[in-house]
């Protein structure tokens, strides 16, 4: 084993090649960078944490953030206010416009239109509802048909991590899935909400429509290693980008 190995292995790490055995990081940008994404629509953005790696790991396209929790929103437009190419909105998107009541959790990460059921209390002790609020929804077609200039030539990476609503906010986006080279949903294995899809049905769907996938990342564990929820990327096999 050569010795940098030895020495990351002593420090509890492992170094592996980006490209060959990528982590979910370095799996994102790759494929950014392959499939040429300069439009990052950021749906469930919380405080901006991933717009934030997107520029840590060099992406320097344009990222349009929605968060629809008011107190939320406050901190995420904060975070992005000197980012010329980073736009922040107060909504969520859905499968269809109008208004609804979300959950605010203790965590802000963990607010969701749906309830937490007994696994998610019993996983995330932070998960306890402390109030609602209601919220205005948008549809992704509608954003990218009507807010986005020239959009059929531009190669879009929709990433959607909303507690329990990543399908309806696909379902949103279907009059402009022709347009959407990625997606990264966060699917479940062991549901943390009611009525909250399995990632079966989950991966059902998006394949259904045209995607593959390009990685699985878990993102969190029961004490016993059992996956809780997962990092899912896809690419829209119907949509061929020259590289």
């Amino acid at each position: 084993m050569k010795l940098h190995r030895v020495i990351a292995k002593m420090f509890g790490y492992e170094l592996v090649k980006r490209r060959k055995h990528p982590t979910s990081n370095s799996h994102m940008i790759n494929l950014i960078n392959r499939r040429k994404i300069d439009i990052v629509l950021d749906v469930g953005a919380n405080k901006g944490q991933f717009g934030l790696k997107l520029r840590s790991e060099g992406y320097r396209g344009e990222i349009h953030s929605f968060e629809p929790v008011s107190k939320t929103f406050e901190e995420l437009s904060q975070v992005c206010l000197n980012d010329k190419k980073w736009s922040s909105y107060n909504l969520a998107m859905g499968s269809v416009s109008g208004e609804e009541s979300i959950h605010i959790t203790e965590s802000s990460d963990l607010s969701s239109f749906l309830v937490p059921n007994d696994c998610g209390k019993e996983k995330y002790e932070k998960i306890k509802v402390l109030q609602t609020e209601k919220v205005d929804i948008r549809t992704i077609s509608n954003y990218v048909t009507t807010k986005i200039a020239n959009f059929a030539k531009r190669n879009i990476l929709l990433k959607m991590d909303t507690q329990g609503y990543d399908l309806e906010v696909f379902a949103g986006a279907a009059d402009a899935l022709g347009h959407i080279d990625c997606i990264l949903s966060e699917i479940s294995v062991i549901p943390i909400y009611a009525k909250m899809p399995h990632y079966l049905d989950s991966l059902r769907i998006y394949e259904e429509a045209g995607f593959v996938v390009t990685g699985l990342y878990p993102i969190s564990r029961k004490d016993d290693f059992s996956v809780v929820e997962m990092d899912c990327f896809m690419i829209n096999s119907k949509k061929h980008i020259k590289v």
